[in-house]
């Protein structure tokens, strides 16, 4: 093979070796938000001297560092006929997992609304209370699950309308308002695949061209 042929195909390796990491950096970057994020909850256990102040026990689940996820909680209500919304305390316990007191009156009717948000995923909890504002004792939604025991999970930030139609049904009703949505993929990930889809292409064909040419 002549000096020509030795250089189109030095070319061609080179287009090659970086389509491939192009391919590489995409793989690496969806890999970053394969695992999802969500939040789980549980009822305490009662007699349990760690949680004997709290009512519900919340932990956050995901790959990489999920305990560093921004987690709010409201108590939302309609007392006397009135609409009431209360900010609730989280009470760190450990990473990623939290405890909550009970910060809202028995009169009324009342749910807990939990949102946690997390490298660009959001998760959000209903919590169903009883008759007294009371958490059930058997209170659960696992990981990665949208529908559990008193609970149901949503993969977006709650609506106006999802509270709405919690509050005046139960929370079974928030998934004949609004279906549950499959988390975005990020802009990133989209840009980055795009990219690599090409960059692999146009080197395999400009790979191709080169040896036909050299021959």
């Amino acid at each position: 093979m002549g000096e020509r042929g030795y250089s189109l195909n030095r070319i061609g390796v080179r287009l090659a070796a970086v389509s491939f990491g192009a391919l590489i950096a995409l793989v690496i970057l969806a890999s970053v938000f394969a695992g999802g994020f969500q939040l789980e909850v549980a009822a305490t256990e009662a007699g349990k001297q760690s949680t004997k102040d709290a009512v519900l026990i919340v932990r956050t689940y995901g790959c990489h560092q999920p305990e560093d996820a921004s987690v709010t909680v409201t108590a939302e209500g309609i007392v006397d006929n009135r609409r009431q919304s209360l900010p609730v305390d989280l009470k760190a316990d450990a990473k990623g997992v939290y405890t909550i007191r009970r910060q809202w009156p028995s009169e009324g009717k009342w749910l807990l609304v939990l949102t946690g948000t997390y490298n660009g995923m959001t998760s959000t909890v209903f919590v169903q209370l009883d008759e007294k504002g009371g958490v059930y004792a058997d209170t659960r939604l696992t990981a990665y699950e949208l529908t559990g025991t008193h609970a149901r999970g949503l993969r977006r930030k709650p609506t106006t309308g999802d509270v709405e139609a919690a509050l005046k049904s139960d929370i079974g009703a928030i998934a004949m308002t609004s279906a549950p949505s499959s988390p975005s993929v990020p802009p990133a990930i989209v840009a980055a695949g795009g990219a690599g889809a090409f960059l692999l292409l146009f080197g395999i064909a400009a790979l191709g061209r080169r040896r036909r040419h050299a021959h």
